[in-house]
């Protein structure tokens, strides 16, 4: 009886492996990961290929078991087998996007902190994850691969961009402020595949104002919208050449292709910049208003 018992736990063992050996997995993602999950859609994001190696033409029906975890190991998420989606794979080469692979709408989240940031934002926050992917039969839940794929991702921390010009407690002459200003800042680090905006925001100081309250509670004087470059060159049409001068504080919000304002190391911020100060006056007949001391006789900072 034993022998019998053993003889049919080799064969089960020798269709398992026939079996695994039929497929193959390869799974690419792309360094960052696409922000949003949503975006998983697009082939640019990464790929999924399973290799079915058999010379039978008629198609398969599989399914993908999917968990997503920390780099660490620690379970996020893991797909419910019984509601994964089934999908027919064809001797050769059969391709999918990632997000068949990834399953957001079959997956069960045992981390409450990810997926109330997925519920919340579609993103997950900055750090380093993990992807596994089986294929299972699509009637028994069998595993159909020898092993788990798995492939590490990344969901970057952004440097969000620095100011360059004006410089902080400058002053800028009115003879030529009253024409133009230019702005200029660094770009996003690391940059964004998708479009990114930057927000351009210029407030005036009021007498009696420090710059940080004029940047919560004033209207902005400015409000532009800027795409494909990190400058931007104003034309005030203000009165700039009277005898007391100006006060402006100025900062770049960035936002993704969604108008969402890029995530940071810091998201009180809301992905705008260190702010930076400067002033206009009438450098020939106001040498005292350019002076260092200046910026603490006057408004405060």
């Amino acid at each position: 009886m034993s022998k019998i018992f053993i003889y049919i736990l080799l064969i089960s063992c020798l269709i398992h492996q026939t079996v695994s050996a039929q497929y193959n997995l390869t799974l690419t993602i792309q360094y960052p990961a696409p922000s949003y999950l949503s975006d998983w859609n697009n082939s640019m994001a990464g790929i999924m290929t399973v290799i079915h190696n058999t010379p039978i033409a008629s198609p398969v029906s599989v399914k993908f078991r999917t968990q997503v975890s920390y780099s660490n190991g620690g379970i996020i998420a893991t797909s419910n087998d019984a509601t994964a989606q089934i999908y027919s794979i064809r001797a050769g080469a059969n391709t999918f996007t990632l997000d068949k692979v990834l399953q957001l709408e079959n997956l069960q989240f045992t981390d409450g902190v990810i997926a109330n940031s997925l519920q919340t934002t579609g993103k997950l926050p900055e750090g380093s994850y993990q992807l596994c992917l089986e294929l299972i039969g699509s009637q028994r839940n069998e595993v159909l691969t020898k092993s788990p794929v798995c492939r590490p991702f990344t969901q970057v921390t952004y440097q969000l961009p620095y100011l360059l010009a004006p410089n902080d407690k400058t002053w800028l002459d009115a003879s030529i402020a009253q024409s133009v200003i230019t702005f200029r800042w660094t770009p996003l680090v690391p940059q964004l595949k998708e479009r990114v905006v930057y927000l351009l925001q210029v407030f005036e100081v009021l007498d009696g104002q420090k710059p940080v309250q004029a940047l919560r509670s004033n209207q902005p004087i400015l409000n532009a919208e800027v795409r494909n470059t990190t400058q931007y060159i104003w034309r005030p049409q203000l009165s700039l050449k009277d005898t007391t001068g100006h006060v402006f504080i100025w900062t770049v919000q960035t936002l993704d292709y969604k108008g969402i304002p890029i995530s940071s190391a810091d998201d009180n911020n809301q992905g705008r910049s260190e702010p930076k100060v400067f002033g206009v006056c009438d450098k020939l007949n106001n040498k005292i208003r350019i002076s260092d001391e200046a910026w603490e006789k006057g408004r405060q900072f």
